[in-house]
């Protein structure tokens, strides 16, 4: 999926997405990240460059990274949800 959305979308929609579904589940990109095992810095270094981070392989390994633990934090709500 991250792959996908690497080729067709560019980093700044990733990065806005990725924060916006944080900020929902009251994280903060720190603890994203730390939880991901991914620097800040990555994050915040992706976020003020306006091209895509190269190598690509190297950013999809660290976008899935940070997507998982999105995942893991927004399974026990959606089954909340579908349990209501």
């Amino acid at each position: 999926m991250i792959a996908n959305m690497v080729r067709h979308m560019d980093q700044q929609t990733i990065i806005a997405a990725m924060e916006a579904r944080a900020r929902k589940l009251g994280l903060s990109m720190s603890e994203l990240c730390r939880r991901a095992n991914v620097h800040p810095t990555t994050f915040s270094r992706w976020k003020l460059t306006k091209k895509n981070p190269e190598p690509i392989g190297a950013s999809i390994k660290t976008l899935s990274a940070l997507e998982n633990v999105l995942k893991a934090a927004e399974a026990p709500k959606a089954r909340r949800e579908r349990a209501a």
